[in-house]
């Protein structure tokens, strides 16, 4: 269900609307059109449905794909910590040896960065997770000259 993972005023936003088919527990199975969007195929455990259609929001919910980074501290629901959100328990021998803390983005690994949806505490947007991109750059050299003069 939509309000299960998105705030109230949008899923009431979203159903109310007359232009808004919404179709839980779906999965879009094809795209189809000459030139732009005019129809979806949408599939479930039991039916196969046609949807003509010019424009297709999926959402695929906000659950952090974070499971792969052995080793790396996350926040109680999986988002990845960094810098000023990472406390002395979360950073471990490496940080001793190396004698710094994290830099912006940084993750509790040294010279692992996160940003975007998936870092704890983003602003879970496109353009914020670009910005972040950018500006994770500038500590990513920092590391690596840090590094460098090690």
């Amino acid at each position: 269900p939509l309000a299960a993972t998105m705030s109230s005023y949008l899923v009431d936003r979203i159903i109310n609307h007359p232009l808004v088919q919404v179709h839980e527990g779906m999965t879009v199975t094809a795209l189809d059109g000459a030139t732009t969007l005019e129809r979806i195929t949408v599939t479930s455990a039991d039916a196969e449905l046609d949807v003509d259609c010019t424009a297709l929001f999926s959402f695929i919910g906000a659950e952090p794909n974070s499971a792969w980074l052995n080793g790396v501290a996350v926040d109680e629901h999986g988002f990845v910590l960094t810098d000023r959100s990472l406390d002395q328990d979360c950073l471990g021998e490496a940080w001793c040896a190396i004698g710094r803390r994290p830099l912006p983005y940084e993750t509790s690994r040294p010279g692992l960065f996160a940003v975007g949806d998936l870092r704890s505490g983003s602003t879970k947007r496109v353009a914020a997770a670009v910005g972040e991109g950018s500006a994770a750059i500038r500590s990513v050299h920092e590391h690596l000259a840090l590094t460098a003069d090690a």
